[in-house]
């Protein structure tokens, strides 16, 4: 009894400096405010598992921190036209040319309006809401007829069967995808709405140029912008398929982007049914 009384005190001893050394590691990450990791040792499986925990958080701060500097960063751009703009007419009230730069101030607020909208949509997709069961054929449908886009959009649904979902998130991939669309598309959107055995499928195609095979997979990617440009409107806030990408992975469904039989890009988001669909 002795020596294994004396051994287990060895072993929580160990145990007890390792933490502290995990504890010391940590307070200087946080003075340092740099990224940096846990270094591992030769810990056993609990401690192991701790390490690479912290070290998981500690990505993800860092990412967020990143996140951060870029909205920062572009928030500062249409805020900086608009001082511009503002002070132009201060300088000179009579001067004629003042309706253009109210116009100009004007679209750089639209672009604030929008940044501040998809930040409201990424923290909102974080914040429970009811779950109900929602028919795609019908939610499109319904979505479609409510919009009023440029270019009109063609809808083809068979059976879509339904999935267990939050409505307005269903609705948020669906209009962020029909807007990267329409800014795109040459002359066609469509959407196809189907299903298989366990998952039901909502894709978005348009006739643009397309998606580089490099781009394909930081499309994703939060504030990620395409080096080509949009045919209509503005490239948007780089926040949309970012939001998309979130909220699919939220319900164990899966996204990615793929040529699109029309020749331009074809938005695949594949959701787990909610239940059988019979296809007789």
């Amino acid at each position: 009894m002795p020596a294994a009384l004396l051994a287990g005190v060895i072993v929580v001893r160990r145990l007890l400096r390792r933490v502290g050394v995990i504890s010391d590691d940590l307070a200087r990450i946080n003075v340092r405010d740099e990224y940096d990791q846990i270094t591992h040792h030769r810990d056993p499986t609990q401690m192991s598992q701790l390490v690479g925990n912290i070290n998981v958080s500690l990505d993800m701060l860092d990412r967020e921190r990143q996140f951060a500097s870029t909205v920062a960063h572009e928030i500062r751009s249409p805020l900086a036209g608009i001082r511009v703009s503002v002070e132009e007419a201060i300088a000179d009230p009579d001067h004629a040319g003042h309706p253009g730069a109210f116009r100009g101030v004007l679209r750089e607020v639209d672009r604030l309006e929008a940044l501040a909208t998809d930040l409201l949509l990424i923290a909102r997709g974080r914040v429970a809401q009811r779950i109900e069961m929602i028919d795609l054929c019908e939610l499109v449908r319904q979505e479609v007829a409510a919009r009023t886009d440029p270019i009109p959009v063609e809808v083809s649904s068979t059976s879509g069967g339904q999935v267990e979902a939050m409505h307005t998130q269903m609705r948020e991939i669906l209009t962020n995808l029909l807007d990267n669309a329409q800014r795109h598309a040459r002359h066609s959107v469509r959407v196809d709405v189907g299903c298989g055995d366990r998952f039901a499928r909502l894709a978005v195609s348009d006739d643009g140029p397309g998606i580089p095979l490099h781009e394909r997979e930081h499309i994703f990617d939060r504030l990620y912008q395409l080096t080509s440009e949009p045919l209509r409107g503005d490239a948007g806030t780089g926040l949309g398929l970012s939001i998309v990408r979130e909220i699919v992975k939220t319900y164990n469904g899966s996204v990615w982007v793929e040529p699109s039989p029309s020749g331009g890009a074809r938005f695949v988001v594949q959701l787990p049914l909610a239940s059988p669909v019979s296809t007789a």
